[in-house]
């Protein structure tokens, strides 16, 4: 009936014309004995756009806004010093200052810029994720990458393994897109350890949408999507190293070239090595308190940029190596031995077709083909699977009628080859065809209001066809605040396994059949409230967000049986309310401070009735604080986080020694880090978990890892202790 009452509304408003897009008024001037004076004529252009316009001959100009925010604004005229203007968000009016270059000396202009902020022109709710951002933690891959970022949790999944995961509005991150540059980077069997693959240097920002997706993007966004944008071939640095060290003996490299071949060819290649093969057992439970590891990864692009063509391809490969489990083995027992093997290579390519005597009009073909390789072993389980995945995207852009009234339309094709086998007897692979279109019909019919309405329609080759509606609605009371409203659908096939590793690290029966899971199928509603303001000379922002997922079937993850793993299709209710609040102010020019509170409620009926979700805290406190010197010589940043209590699941059943409680701790993580920064050099420390705070015997049943008992998968606090990092960073631009 939902799906039904949206298609209504979505084909109701197709069907109107309703008649500039938002566009930024400007002035060009200079000083001339202390009185501002009009420059005619002058250049304006978006840079790495052909969006450009002339001031006329009293320095006005209008300028249509950029397709997406951050975006750099350049003024230039002969004779006089160019100038950038960095826009994070949406401005109406801008005075532009241009200083004559004669005899002018030498000078650098900084705008001092937030290392994250939400758009308040997206009608979608987007906060982006900055390299100032990133660059207060260590960082070493994308998992790492949201330590300062209330909006996304991350989690260690079990004890033993050392996998991260990811989740947004309390769900796991299986249901938020994972993109790089709104191509698929995290999904399938990449879910397992695909946030390791992607080192946080590769980054030039993170986008991270909040509720139901836009349709361009597929069908899968359930609670989010996160995209990547890594580091441009024609921006970047000739070249960039960066290395890292910690007291766990882990040590990284990072080197980047960047080659510009001519006005139109570009080229960036990526190399990243990291190895950490020094163990320890800080609490003395004979497992190593993080895995030994060993990644090699790599990425080249090529990137072409023409008047009427834009062109990019690349290749990028890992190759990942994970060894933990026990230590010694025990004078009883075979050597409890953990092994993951991953191999992944792809191939991607980007082609953007332009009409430059039409601004408004492109046309955008995206493809990918990747193979995925994974062979583990936990103790006596193993899981060896692979994955050859195609993607391509048809994106037509343009307006209707008038640029209050543009559209997106186009056609997607998805292919998943899976060969599984679980234990060396269950084999239980498929072959996924997606083939689908979409339309995205956006309206603005003033500088307040927009409204954004999709539609897409997909047949699986297993379950039929399929229908996504999404709606999205913004309206701004200033420039700097905006109320919006989202709805939607989202859809996915699991992967049960794959998706839920910690169930191998574990003496638990893994129950499940294969063929009787149906998809996955969430309504998503949301609504946030955004604000920028200042009171005197202190910038200060607001941000609240409220979001309930609904699930007309999930698969169900079932630890409530301390014997057992369940995997089975929903029958009843599962849904997710999630608040969240923010408020970030510049105490000072030199001082920064954000919070953050998270709210959580979350339930599912299992087949012993409707419970809370395990392993995830109701509550949740972030607070950061940021101080810069002048020049940005010296950064500091703290980070303290406040985690709740969270429902833990049944061991009654197990030893009277292996029975824990039925609730886990609050508890406090404290995070530090120092840089100094030099002309093309900068150096950093940190110290992570300042507080040594860790989860006590977090595997149960250790000393006895083949029996019935054991579990290292009920993890809801930090494994490892503190832990002291350092690094460089070297440019050459």
């Amino acid at each position: 009936m939902k799906t039904k009452i949206i298609l209504i509304l979505i084909l109701m408003f197709l069907v109107q014309y309703i008649p500039a897009q938002q566009t930024i008024n400007g002035y060009v001037y200079e000083n001339i004995d202390k009185k501002e004076t009009a420059i005619p004529l002058a250049n304006i252009y978006w840079k790495g756009t052909t969006n450009a316009v002339v001031a006329n001959e009293k320095g006005n100009f209008k300028i249509s806004e950029p397709e997406s925010y951050p975006a750099n604004l350049i003024v230039s005229f002969v004779g006089y010093q160019s100038d950038t203007i960095v826009f994070n968000a949406y401005k109406k009016n801008i005075n532009v200052k241009l200083v004559s270059s004669v005899n002018l000396e030498e000078f650098s202009v900084t705008e001092k810029q937030s290392g994250t902020f939400i758009n308040t022109i997206d009608p979608i709710h987007v906060e982006t994720i900055t390299t100032k951002e990133l660059q207060k933690a260590a960082c070493c891959n994308l998992s790492e990458s949201f330590e300062t970022n209330a909006s996304v949790d991350v989690n260690f999944t079990d004890a033993v393994s050392g996998r991260k995961k990811i989740e947004m509005l309390g769900l796991d991150g299986i249901y938020t897109q994972i993109q790089y540059e709104n191509l698929p980077l995290i999904r399938g069997l990449g879910t397992a350890y695909g946030m390791s693959f992607v080192p946080g240097t590769w980054a030039e920002s993170i986008q991270v949408k909040k509720g139901a997706g836009s349709v361009v993007n597929g069908y899968e966004s359930t609670t989010g999507q996160i995209n990547i944008e890594f580091l441009k071939p024609d921006k970047s640095d000739k070249l960039y190293i960066n290395g890292y060290g910690n007291a766990m003996n882990r040590a990284e490299i990072n080197i980047h070239s960047a080659q510009k071949i001519n006005t139109k060819w570009s080229s960036l290649t990526f190399l990243h090595a990291n190895d950490q093969s020094i163990g320890h057992d800080r609490n003395n439970d004979n497992f190593h308190d993080h895995p030994l590891r060993r990644q090699y990864n790599f990425l080249n692009r090529w990137k072409y940029i023409g008047e009427k063509r834009m062109f990019q391809i690349g290749v990028k490969g890992v190759w990942d190596d994970i060894t933990a489990g026990q230590i010694d083995a025990n004078e009883h027992e075979p050597l409890y031995y953990i092994g993951v093997k991953s191999k992944q290579a792809e191939i991607f390519m980007k082609n953007g077709f332009l009409f430059p005597e039409k601004p408004y009009k492109s046309i955008g073909v995206l493809n990918t083909l990747r193979y995925h390789q994974h062979d583990s072993k936990y103790g006596q389980k193993t899981y060896n699977a692979t994955q050859i995945s195609g993607y391509m995207n048809v994106i037509y852009q343009t307006i209707i009628s008038d640029s209050r009234h543009k559209i997106k339309f186009g056609a997607s094709l998805v292919y998943d080859n899976y060969d599984k086998n679980l234990n060396n007897s269950y084999k239980f692979g498929r072959i996924e065809t997606v083939p689908g279109a979409f339309s995205e019909y956006t309206f603005l019919p003033n500088e307040k209001n927009t409204l954004v309405l999709g539609l897409r329609g997909d047949h699986h080759n297993q379950f039929g066809f399929f229908a996504t509606p999404r709606m999205h609605y913004k309206y701004n009371f200033t420039e700097q605040s905006a109320f919006r409203l989202s709805a939607g659908r989202g859809f996915r096939t699991a992967n049960p396994i794959i998706e839920n590793t910690a169930a191998m690290a574990s003496a638990r029966t893994i129950v499940f059949d294969a063929n009787a899971l149906k998809p996955e199928i969430a309504w998503n509603y949301g609504t946030s409230v955004t604000h920028q303001f200042a009171i005197g000379e202190k910038d200060m922002g607001i941000a609240i967000d409220y979001y309930f997922t609904d699930f007309e079937n999930q698969v169900v993850v079932d630890l409530e049986n301390p014997r057992e793993i369940s995997f089975y299709n929903l029958d009843g209710k599962s849904y997710s309310h999630s608040l969240q609040t923010e408020y970030n102010i510049e105490l000072t020019h030199q001082i920064e401070l954000k919070t953050a509170y998270k709210w959580y409620n979350i339930k599912t009926d299992y087949k012993s009735g409707l419970k809370t979700k395990p392993l995830t805290p109701k509550n949740r406190v972030l607070v950061n604080i940021g101080y810069v010197t002048n020049f940005d010589k010296w950064k500091f940043d703290l980070t303290a986080k406040w985690f709740g209590l969270s429902r833990l699941p049944s061991t009654v059943g197990n030893a009277p020694e292996n029975v824990i409680g039925t609730q886990s701790k609050e508890y406090y993580l404290l995070n530090g880090q120092v840089t100094r920064a030099f002309k093309k050099f900068e150096i950093y420390s940190g110290v992570e978990n300042i507080l040594n705070y860790r989860q006590n015997n977090p595997i149960i049943g250790a000393n006895d890892p083949n029996g019935s008992n054991f579990d290292a998968s009920l993890i809801w606090g930090p494994v490892m202790g503190r832990n002291i990092y350092f690094g460089f960073r070297y440019k050459i631009k």
